[in-house]
This record gives structure tokens, C-alpha cells and sequence, in this order.
């Protein structure tokens, strides 16, 4: 086995870990959905996610916490200089779960597809991550609505 295959494998497991959708994992790594599906059982005791993923930034908005959490994820994921995106991302995301836990003692309120789709939609500027105007905190927009709440200050 090439050690590119163990790359794929070894991503493949770290995503399943994290509870990522099978088709991120799949599309990150190419590997079948159906042996995805059956490592993700044996992983967890329990059926991957389905249903369709996020095609909208609107889902950030839904609440204040959310995109509180949305921004805070998107500053893990931009603080991150790994080439490879599918790390920024694992790396990010790590660091966001666990600044959450460690602040609220509660779980976050995004999973890690989330997460993916809040990264991807910043790498091809769907959502970009900009200053507040007035207290210069981190604010996450989307191309939709250039003007969402600042989760600081809340202008």
C-alpha cells in the first residue's frame, strides 16, 4: 500500500472521528461512500448523518449564539496555515470545540459539516471575515446580507 492510500485512509478515519458527512469524506478523499458508510458504524454504534448539507449562509443567522460560534469557528479556521485545507479545517475545528467546552462546559452548538461548509464558503468568499466597525472585533458577513450583527458589540 502506497503511502498515499495510508494518507487517504488515515484523513478518511479523522474525518469519521468528527462525525463528518460521508460525502465530505468521500469528496476529501476518494474513497467509496459505501465502505465510508460501514467504517462510520463501526466507528460510532449508530448511522451517519443524512439529508442534504447547508446551500445557504442564512443557517448562521438563525440565532446570536450561532453566529457568535460561526465567527468564532471561522477565526480557528483562518488562524491556521496547514496547506491542506481538509487540516485547516480538522485543526480549526479542534480548537473551536475545545475553546467552547472549556469556556461553557457545553457542546458547540455547530458540527463539524458545519464547520466544513463555513470554511469552504470562506475560501471562495461566500462568507468573508472582516473587522466591526466600531469595536474592531471579528464579525463574519455574507454576500447576502453585507451587514449581520457583530457578536461583540452588536451593532
Amino acid at each position: 500500500m502506497s503511502l498515499n492510500t495510508l494518507n487517504r485512509y488515515a484523513l478518511a478515519v479523522e474525518l469519521l472521528s468528527l462525525d463528518a458527512r460521508i460525502s465530505i469524506v468521500a469528496k476529501e478523499t476518494g474513497l467509496s461512500p459505501a465502505i465510508l458508510r460501514k467504517a462510520f458504524v463501526d466507528m460510532h454504534q449508530r448511522s451517519p448523518s443524512s439529508g442534504s448539507m447547508r446551500t445557504s449562509p442564512l443557517f448562521m443567522c438563525k440565532s446570536f449564539s450561532k453566529l457568535k460560534e460561526s465567527t468564532l469557528c471561522a477565526v480557528f479556521f483562518r488562524l491556521e496555515n496547514h496547506q491542506h485545507c481538509a487540516r485547516r479545517v480538522i485543526n480549526g475545528y479542534r480548537r473551536y470545540r475545545s475553546y467552547i467546552n472549556s469556556v461553557s462546559n457545553t457542546d458547540p452548538l455547530l458540527d463539524f459539516s458545519e464547520a466544513w461548509v463555513i470554511s469552504t464558503w470562506l475560501e471562495i468568499e461566500v462568507v468573508k471575515l472582516v473587522r466591526c466597525s466600531h469595536c474592531r472585533s471579528a464579525k463574519l458577513i455574507n454576500n447576502e446580507l453585507q451587514h449581520n450583527v457583530c457578536s461583540v458589540c452588536r451593532t
